[in-house]
């Protein structure tokens, strides 16, 4: 029981920044009681970005709540190397295009979000997969 209850905290995550990007999006739309705060603030610059991964990333946590417990650990390694990486990217792309300067990525931060979340989604699946096979050819 401990060991599914550990597997489901990227699932617990990944709904929390859900429900947290819609409750900062109607804070805000809802009248004064968000409106020039820091959550207001944030929503184009964190908020939204986060909301775009964790969407993307959600059908994969669901799926490791039923993966055993050695591939689960196999993905975790992954991802400690993994994610770093995709949020540096993700922090480093401009959060609008202004057209002035040199932009290193043609895209915004939330397309940036997206392409983080369907590659890390499309690596760990071919990760899961590839060792679920390995291990029952064992």
């Amino acid at each position: 029981m401990k060991t599914k209850t550990l597997q489901f905290i990227p699932t617990l995550l990944s709904l929390v920044v859900i429900i947290f990007s819609y409750f900062s999006q109607w804070c805000s739309e809802a009248g004064q009681i968000c409106f020039r705060t820091v959550l207001d603030q944030m929503i184009p610059e964190i908020t939204y970005p986060l909301y775009f991964f964790a969407l993307y990333f959600l059908p994969l946590a669901i799926i490791l709540i039923f993966i055993p417990r050695l591939l689960f650990n196999s993905w975790l390694k992954f991802a400690v190397l993994a994610l770093p990486v995709l949020f540096i990217f993700i922090t480093f792309t401009p959060v609008n295009f202004t057209g002035i300067g040199m932009n290193f990525f043609p895209f915004y931060r939330d397309d940036a979000a997206r392409l983080s979340g369907e590659v890390f989604s499309a690596l760990s699946l071919l990760l899961i997969v590839w060792k679920y096979f390995a291990s029952r050819s064992r």
